[in-house]
């Protein structure tokens, strides 16, 4: 009898032993699901983001290009003729007046020739003027009279070549200008190939541009433009449209546009990088700041705040203004946009408006 009660006494230890270890696992399993379900209520926290609302601002419909600085005349000096350097008469960099001397070939001869040229010419013409008068008194022959005349001309011919060959001795500035740099020393024998300087008129440059054909209607002589160049990046230089072209290119269906900048103070130069605006026209939009627009593949979006929640909203966008694009579509003017934080948003997201977004927030 006590052996049995000893066994039944057993069997009753290890079912409860049994029991206690079930209950205990299918407690510790919920504890460990409660946390996790804990942690990912935790994970789930609010993103925080920058907003703004958009603005009635004045907006302009503009179309912007790259083109190259040009000067309005540029030309490289060459000798007309032939010669030694007997004099440089200007320097690199000089501002040149229209027919001022930059250099001066050996003239001797050609100044010889002129003088043998005058004093044939003049006796030429005393004799046509002495025959003249007497084919007027009816005592001198008609042949007489025309050989005279044949004979003036002549000499008239030759001295004005002779006049020319002695003005290519000289190398002038065919306009006003700068002269580039200029290697040529007294002494230095030139030939007509020889490139003396380049001569640019910089008063006022030119530069042209290319558009797509949809503006071709809206381009025409007189427009004003706007011009940058990296070497001044805070000055915006003004000009206008001078000149359109009369087709569209087939192959880029794009047409060239010729303008015009008053540079007085020659602070532009042939050959920079210029990127141009045309304005069209102004108006007033509702306008978003460009850090808030989204933009992947065909699409364009912002994130709208309301209630904690951002959401993905598609716009349309119009003009621009310096930072500032046009919203034509898909926003209200008292709308919360995200401009600042929304690198890891999704539509729907839980969100909390700061000022201090964190940087990380920001990529």
């Amino acid at each position: 009898m006590k052996r049995l009660f000893k066994i039944i006494g057993g069997l009753c230890v290890a079912g409860l032993c049994a029991a206690a270890g079930i209950f205990g696992t299918e407690y510790f399993l919920s504890s460990q699901s409660s946390a996790s379900q804990s942690s990912q209520q935790g994970g789930q926290s609010a993103t925080p983001v920058g907003v703004a609302q958009p603005e009635r601002r004045e907006l302009e419909t503009a179309v912007s290009a790259v083109g190259t600085i040009m000067p309005l005349r540029d030309v490289e000096l060459t000798p007309a003729a032939a010669g030694r350097v007997t004099e440089v008469a200007a320097g690199s960099g000089a501002q040149l007046q229209e027919g001022e001397l930059v250099l001066q070939l050996d003239d001797r001869a050609q100044q010889a020739a002129v003088s043998s040229a005058e004093a044939t010419f003049d006796e030429a013409s005393q004799n046509l003027a002495r025959v003249e008068e007497l084919a007027e008194a009816n005592t001198a022959a008609e042949r007489q009279l025309e050989q005279a005349r044949a004979t003036f001309a002549r000499a008239e011919g030759e001295l004005m070549s002779a006049r020319a060959a002695l003005e290519d001795r000289r190398i002038t500035a065919p306009f006003s200008g700068t002269l580039g740099l200029m290697d040529v020393d007294e002494g230095a024998y030139l030939s007509t190939s020889s490139v003396v300087a380049r001569l640019s008129d910089l008063s006022v440059v030119q530069v042209d541009i290319s558009l797509p054909e949809r503006y071709f209607e809206r381009v025409a002589p007189g427009q004003m433009i706007e011009a940058t160049v990296p070497a001044y990046p805070d000055s915006v230089f003004e000009g206008e449209v001078v000149v359109r072209d009369s087709t569209v290119q087939p192959g880029s269906r794009s047409f060239d546009v010729r303008a015009e900048i008053t540079n007085t103070d020659r602070r532009l130069v042939g050959g920079m990088f210029a990127e141009t605006r045309l304005v069209f026209d102004t108006y007033e939009g509702l306008a978003l700041p460009d850090d808030a627009i989204i933009s992947e593949g065909s699409s364009t979006y912002v994130f709208t705040v309301a209630d904690s929640t951002a959401t993905r909203t598609d716009i349309s966008l119009g003009g621009s203004v310096g930072s500032l694009t046009e919203v034509t579509d898909g926003i209200e003017e008292n709308d919360q946009v995200v401009v600042a934080g929304w690198g890891n948003l999704r539509d729907g997201a839980s969100v909390t408006i700061s000022e201090d977004v964190p940087e990380e927030a920001l990529e």
